[in-house]
């Protein structure tokens, strides 16, 4: 019992420094986001699910002391909830007496599905609650923005000399600042989990054997849910209609999902080094091809026929 508490306190105070809201506005800390969640899920995947949930309630409460109770609430239900939940599924779905070895790629694939889902909903659901109204929302973001742009921009920049430069800039990035930014917490606990999932493991600290991450396979319906994104998030930027926060939730989560996509159908086994190579080109051509990949994998079910 002892050791547990001592393990979520150092768990917790871990991941509130690396996520650096302990220092905010710390450059240096940006990338370490990308492995926040990893002590959480370490704590949880090698002890228990209850002991992720402490060590979350500890750095909640060191960032609360610090920055104030927004940054906690923040880290709670975006780093703190997902290490627990997920540590939990992986519990009741890799830890029972009757378990099908077979059925890891797609038992992990359901994890990764409802992670999707849940971000997209908590960084939604955030933006609501600072601003209800979308067209006040966006304005308020436009506003932030074009300040930063000009901050940022050096002496003698367009930016600073062409209006309309830094006006089709501004509107890019407030349309896209939000789902990029799902897309990130995504990214981060995906890589933090499989992490934490092979660290607690070669320590010898799983209470089951590990899932095989290499055959991480989507469940049925993804694709249907993944198109139904796309109409939804895409086709009306396209066809400029505003559709408000619906249309966020879309795009997250069809960002999302294409990020699982393109970690099945990567040829590599490698799962970590699939989510890194995913997290950096997933705006690219080469990750286009691995959603197609992971696309006709899902369709054809490729990885199964060929270990048959």
């Amino acid at each position: 019992m002892g050791q547990a508490v001592f393990i979520a306190i150092m768990a917790g105070f871990a991941s509130a420094l690396l996520s650096g809201m302990l220092m905010p506005g710390s450059m240096s800390f940006a990338l370490l986001f990308f492995v926040a969640p990893l002590p959480l899920f370490i704590a949880g995947f090698g002890w228990h699910s209850l002991v992720a949930a402490l060590g979350g309630l500890v750095g909640a409460l060191l960032i609360d002391l610090t920055v104030g109770d927004r940054g906690a609430i923040a880290f709670t239900f975006l780093l703190t909830l997902p290490a627990f939940g997920v540590a939990a599924a992986a519990e009741r779905l890799f830890g029972g007496d009757v378990r099908d070895p077979g059925r890891d790629g797609i038992a992990t694939g359901q994890i990764g599905v409802m992670l999707v889902i849940y971000v997209a909903l908590v960084v939604v659901a955030s933006a609501v609650w600072v601003e209800p109204d979308y067209a006040a929302f966006s304005a308020r973001l436009r506003e932030f923005v074009t300040i930063g742009l000009r901050q940022m921009a050096a002496p003698g920049s367009v930016l600073h000399s062409d209006a309309a430069s830094l006006n089709r800039l501004v509107e890019l990035m407030t349309a896209i600042m939000l789902p990029v930014s799902g897309l990130v917490i995504i990214a981060a606990l995906v890589i933090s989990a499989a992490t934490g999932a092979v660290i607690a493991d070669r320590a010898t600290r799983m209470m089951y054997p590990r899932p095989r991450l290499s055959e991480f396979r989507l469940p049925g319906g993804t694709l249907f849910l993944f198109a139904v994104a796309l109409i939804l998030g895409i086709v009306p930027r396209i066809m400029e209609i505003e559709v408000g926060y619906l249309g966020v939730f879309a795009e997250m989560v069809a960002m999302g999902l294409g990020l699982l996509l393109m970690l099945q159908g990567k040829p590599s086994r490698g799962f970590l080094l699939s989510a890194t190579w995913a997290a950096i080109l997933v705006f690219g051509l080469p990750g286009l091809l691995f959603v197609g990949a992971g696309i006709v994998d899902h369709l054809l079910d490729l990885r199964r026929r060929k270990a048959g």
